[in-house]
């Protein structure tokens, strides 16, 4: 790291900002998290970032063990980056820190980019963990497949579709966040709900937001 910034302080704090806390590092990390992505794929979710800085960020993620890159078979010309364990060790940080940011979210998009790939996450900070009836709840998140279920008495998010749903949600992002965090009700404009409804309510809206 002798060519990098440090905040050369001994205490965890520091030394973890020292490696993720630049500019587009956490964000890479989430790109990451939701699956293997090219160089181009990450240039295209992450809108603004330069190509000289993207590959210097990945390059530092790199020589800290937190990302590696695939080469592809000799037959295709694909390079992956990719998480390791110490990269997918972030999950939760950045899930705390996806629910943490959530207060200033309220408001909706406005002009920022919104992108249905991020609904896993963005919906596992607010609903994973959250004890809930049991059920099965497939969403179409933009043309993304999401599944909220509950095991163990938890509720899971996870990206495609898994086992049989009690009920299907159609939706935007912006929207079902804000079904989640209770801005807005299930039978909201933009919602399409088929099967058990009371199911759906349950499993998309969070405890927490009663609170606010």
């Amino acid at each position: 790291m002798t060519d990098r910034k440090s905040y050369r302080q001994f205490c965890g704090l520091a030394r973890s900002l020292d490696r993720v806390g630049d500019r587009w590092a956490l964000l890479i990390v989430r790109e990451l998290l939701l699956g293997g992505r090219s160089f181009r794929e990450l240039e295209e979710a992450l809108a603004g970032i330069s190509p000289s800085l993207l590959t210097k960020r990945l390059n530092e993620l790199a020589e800290d063990g937190l990302v590696m890159r695939n080469d592809a078979p000799p037959r295709s010309k694909r390079v992956d980056y990719r998480l390791t364990d110490a990269g997918r060790s972030l999950e939760p940080v950045i899930v705390a820190l996806i629910l943490w940011g959530t207060t200033w979210m309220l408001a909706g998009p406005g002009e920022d980019r919104v992108d249905a790939r991020w609904a896993p996450l963005a919906l596992q900070a607010l609903l994973d963990g959250d004890a809930s009836p049991r059920g099965c709840v497939h969403l179409d998140v933009d043309g993304r497949a999401v599944t909220v279920r509950t095991s163990g008495g938890r509720r899971r998010v996870a990206a495609g579709h898994h086992g049989r749903p009690d009920a299907t949600v159609s939706a935007p992002l912006p929207i079902l966040l804000a079904i989640a965090t209770k801005a807005v009700s299930l039978g909201a404009a933009g919602v399409a709900v088929s099967g058990d409804t009371a199911i759906a309510n349950a499993l998309l809206t969070t405890k927490a937001a009663a609170k606010r």
